[in-house]
């Protein structure tokens, strides 16, 4: 059965986290030692910020059953239905040199695919840099935001949103187009509960391996998702425009191209549009 064969509705709306299920089903090590949980927010990256920037310890998860101001890379908003989906931001403190920031990103890239990869038979793969894509489709986001100065990373919030149980229909149709959620894939409601404890053990184990390995550890299991390599595509950030053809990753996790003269270009930020299927 196809995504568009499901139902065109979600099962019953489940209510709220049980908070207490999901600390008792958490395995992590460092992460979600403390759950802040909060029926509304802003943000929870904002919330989780205002937490770090008052000492807050690392691990340490914020968690909303839905986001007024939710928002994405440059910017964008989120939608954050509420009581169907996770938005989440964990307060990270990496050992890790400034310029190697981004890696984050990158690593919460593999943790999300390899958890939500545990729920359905298709593989997801790994639009660069942040998004986690089933078939085509948009089904968890990244936002990591950092303080840093020229010597130290203060600490990195990394905000997760992933369609758990949402209608597709339901959304704006220039969303529901791109998107897709784990109802969408299963034609089953999944437990949140569960959802999330997944997802923050996975987190848990790659940012444990990114710290003590370095990236190269993590970067055959990004490099596994991503689906672009060798394929034509085109990158915008702002009114710059550069078209090639994707060959990976480089070691500060930017996006290398290859243009129509053999030239490798690298890119720091900016949307990834495919030109080829």
């Amino acid at each position: 059965m196809s995504p568009s064969d499901l139902p065109s509705q979600s099962g019953a709306l489940e209510g709220p986290l049980d908070i207490s299920l999901v600390r008792q089903n958490l395995g992590a090590a460092r992460l979600g030692g403390k759950l802040h949980y909060f029926e509304q927010l802003a943000s929870t990256n904002t919330h989780a910020r205002e937490l770090a920037e008052n000492g807050a310890a690392e691990g340490e998860v914020v968690i909303a059953e839905t986001q007024t101001q939710g928002r994405g890379r440059l910017g964008r908003r989120w939608e954050s239905p509420p009581s169907v989906n996770l938005y989440f931001s964990i307060i990270l403190r990496p050992k890790l040199a400034p310029e190697h920031a981004a890696q984050i990103t990158l690593m919460a890239a593999v943790g999300v695919a390899d958890a939500v990869a545990t729920f359905i038979t298709q593989q997801p793969s790994i639009k660069w840099p942040n998004d986690i894509l089933v078939d085509g489709r948009k089904l968890a986001g990244i936002l990591a935001e950092a303080s840093c100065d020229a010597a130290r990373i203060e600490y990195v919030i990394l905000g997760i949103g992933i369609n758990v149980n949402c209608c597709i229909g339901s959304m704006p149709p220039e969303l529901g187009q791109r998107a897709t959620s784990l109802f969408e894939l299963t034609g089953n409601n999944a437990s949140r509960e569960i959802v999330l404890g997944r997802l923050i053990q996975a987190l848990d184990r790659c940012y444990g391996v990114l710290e003590a390995s370095g990236f190269d550890a993590l970067r055959p299991h990004w490099e596994a998702r991503f689906n672009l390599r060798g394929k034509r595509v085109r990158v915008e950030l702002g009114n710059e425009v550069i078209i090639g053809c994707a060959r990976g990753i480089n070691a500060g996790g930017a996006l290398v191209l290859e243009d129509d003269k053999g030239v490798l270009k690298t890119v720091i930020a900016g949307d990834v549009i495919p030109l080829e299927r």
